[in-house]
């Protein structure tokens, strides 16, 4: 169910982003952005792995940034396979991208939260581990 609700609404964000964004267009409304969210995470899934492994060096001399990179090529790799949404430029793209991961985040936090709080709840009291640790060996021999 959480899947199903994410991807509605990060087809939201990236209608929303067409609509208000210059270089981002959606033609067909939100049935086609919702297409487009789908299919972003179908090339985060299979094809953005693959090109993470390989941009791996140049991403660590980059300090991370190759990844905004990555991302906007993801969102660019989207823009060929969906015919109904048009991306002008890169920077566009990246925009784009940005957003979306940011939403996705922001996302899956909030459906996340109840079950980390179920499973919280579930757990039972901890046991305090080092308290054990230190009454086992209390006092010090020495070995000849």
């Amino acid at each position: 169910m959480n899947k199903i609700i994410k991807f509605l609404a990060l087809g939201g964000i990236v209608w929303l982003c067409a609509e208000y964004m210059d270089g981002i267009s959606i033609i067909g409304g939100y049935k086609y952005a919702l297409i487009a969210a789908i299919v972003l995470a179908i090339v985060n899934t299979f094809i953005r792995p693959i090109l993470a492994i390989l941009s791996f060096p140049i991403t660590i001399v980059t300090f991370g940034l190759f990844s905004f990179v990555l991302t906007a090529g993801s969102v660019m790799i989207m823009d060929y396979f969906v015919d109904s949404i048009s991306i002008a430029s890169f920077w566009w793209a990246l925009a784009l991208g940005v957003i979306i991961s940011f939403a996705g985040s922001t996302l899956d936090k909030i459906l996340n939260a109840d079950r980390k709080l179920d499973h919280n709840r579930t757990r039972g009291p901890q046991i305090n581990r080092t308290n054990k640790k230190n009454e086992e060996f209390s006092d010090y021999q020495e070995v000849d």
